[in-house]
C-alpha cells in the first residue's frame, strides 16, 4: 500500500544544487577545522616533549643532590666519561652516577652503579656538570633533553661536614 502524499511538498528529495552546496560548504570547512587540529596536536606534542625533559631533568638532580647530601665521600672525576662517585655515611661501597646510551635507543640514561649492578635513574638527560665549591658547596647542573626541546636544571647542594 503506497503512502498518501502531503499537498504542498514535492516528491523527489533535494535538487542537485542543494546537495552540491552542502558538499562545499563541507568541503570548506573540513580543511579548516584539519588544520585547526592539527596545530593543536603539535602544540601539545611541545608541551608534552617540554613537560618530559623537565621531569628527566629534575628527577635526575633531585636524585644527584640526595646523594651529594647524604654522602660521607664525594668524588667527580672524568674517566673516559665524567663519573660521579659517592661514598654513603657508614658504608663500606661507593655508588657512581654516569650518563650511557646502554640500551642504544640514542637516548643517554643516567645509571647508578650500586653493588655491582647498572641500574637507570632516568632517561632524556643529554649533558650534566658537578662543581665543587667552597665549604662543601656542590653546584650541579643537567640538561634534559626530548625530541628538540631541551631544559636546564641548575641547583646548588651542600655536602655533609665531614666531606673528604
Amino acid at each position: 500500500m503506497p503512502f498518501p502524499r502531503t499537498k504542498g511538498f514535492p516528491e523527489g528529495g533535494f535538487t542537485l544544487i542543494e546537495v552540491l552546496m552542502a558538499v562545499a560548504i563541507i568541503g570548506i570547512i573540513v580543511p579548516v577545522a584539519l588544520k585547526f587540529f592539527a596545530v593543536q596536536w603539535t602544540n601539545a606534542q611541545v608541551i608534552k616533549n617540554k613537560m618530559e625533559a623537565h621531569y628527566a631533568a629534575m628527577l635526575a638532580g633531585k636524585t644527584i643532590s640526595d646523594a651529594i647530601r647524604e654522602a660521607e665521600y664525594v668524588d667527580w672525576s672524568l674517566r673516559g666519561k665524567w663519573i660521579l662517585t659517592v661514598t654513603p655515611s657508614g658504608e663500606l661501597y661507593s655508588d657512581q652516577y654516569y650518563l650511557d646510551d646502554k640500551d642504544y635507543d640514542g637516548v643517554k640514561d643516567l645509571y647508578r652503579y650500586h653493588l655491582g649492578a647498572h641500574n637507570p635513574v632516568v632517561s632524556g638527560v643529554v649533558d650534566w656538570n658537578c662543581t665543587k665549591g667552597e665549604n662543601g658547596l656542590w653546584m650541579i647542573s643537567i640538561q634534559g633533553q626530548v625530541g628538540q626541546e631541551i631544559v636546564l636544571w641548575q641547583g646548588k647542594i651542600k655536602a655533609r661536614d665531614n666531606w673528604n
